[in-house]
């Protein structure tokens, strides 16, 4: 038999599923043979475990950490200096001659910090994200401009509450992140402070920062496990229902109950379920604000097929392990 009459009978017999899961197995086989670590990931989750993580998730007040965040209105903005960008990584306490320092230092010297002089202010997307403001704050200290360093910090926290007040969690979490690593600074270096209250306050902001950034991020891994069951998504279908839950934690609901089947083994296998399909059915008949309708429609998949759900595993796994950094 040549070999092309016996890739058409192997592919007949299988059709593109079958393939896909064959080649999956093969190369699962060939990682674990070559000796080679595979990615970290999040494993299948249980029953127990997704209504252990719904219990815990009611403990929270939800309202009380991830308020509104208070303007911060200052009379600068930031823009780049070059049509290049530097990657972002927050350098400032990394030694002199580490990588990451001389990242945040070229970043520092890309950015440029002005007065507004009465002009508008230029649209959020086209300005350099909080970190580079955060970076520039260091060069402009660093060449003896500390009136300049003090605002350049003061617009990195204005963009991190911007971002603090969105509607996609991990949005709010590098807003925390970013208010977090600019009360860091102030804390280390008394002449990025305002004032001396601004000064004494920074140990007692970094330290609410801290604590308010980890509980955030357990917020969101319990969400993740809550919806990794039929029924965990459907009991979470509730939440993203309730106008006194904060509009990013119902955002993040609403993305598991339509993701989560990626961490449960027979939805994975065998398709959604249909208590799932249920609950995303329901809030697609729901009267929600334009932001969640968006999100319902981008995890509405109805009944994907086995290469569509590898597809859509794939791409939500890798979105969660990059978001381990924020």
């Amino acid at each position: 038999m040549s070999p092309d009459a016996h890739k058409k009978i192997v592919y007949g017999a299988f059709g593109c599923g079958g393939l896909l899961l064959v080649l999956g197995v093969a190369s699962w086989l060939i990682v674990a043979k070559s000796g080679f670590e595979s990615p970290p990931s999040q494993p299948p989750v249980t029953p127990a475990q997704a209504s252990a993580a719904l219990d815990s998730l009611s403990t929270y007040d939800l309202a009380a950490l991830i308020p509104v965040p208070a303007p911060v209105n200052t009379r600068t903005y930031a823009r780049w200096r070059t049509t290049s960008r530097p990657v972002m990584v927050f350098g400032d306490t990394f030694p002199q001659d580490s990588w990451q320092a001389t990242t945040w230092h070229a970043a520092g010297r890309a950015v440029v910090v002005e007065s507004l002089q009465g002009r508008p202010p230029p649209p959020a997307e086209s300005q350099p994200p909080g970190h580079a403001m955060l970076a520039a704050a260091r060069h402009a200290l660093e060449s003896g401009e500390p009136e300049r360093a003090r605002a350049a910090v003061q617009l990195a926290i204005q963009c991190a509450h911007d971002l603090q007040a969105r509607s996609d969690l991990l949005l709010v979490i590098l807003g925390i992140r970013q208010e977090r690593d600019a009360y860091q600074m102030i804390d280390r270096d008394s002449q990025l402070a305002e004032s001396d209250s601004a000064r004494r306050l920074a140990p007692a902001m970094l330290a609410v920062l801290d604590r308010r950034l980890g509980e955030v991020r357990h917020v969101r891994a319990l969400i993740a496990t809550s919806g990794a069951t039929p029924a965990g998504a459907s009991a979470l279908a509730e939440w993203a229902l309730d106008s006194g839950v904060p509009l990013p934690v119902r955002d993040e609901i609403i993305r598991s109950i339509g993701y989560g089947w990626v961490l449960d083994p027979p939805e994975t296998t065998f398709g959604l379920d249909s208590v799932r399909v249920a609950a995303v059915q329901r809030l697609a008949a729901a009267e929600l604000p334009p932001d969640l309708r968006r999100t319902v429609q981008a995890v509405t998949f109805g009944r994907p097929g086995m290469a569509r759900r590898f597809d859509l595993a794939i791409s939500y796994r890798t979105k969660r392990m990059e978001s381990l950094d924020l």
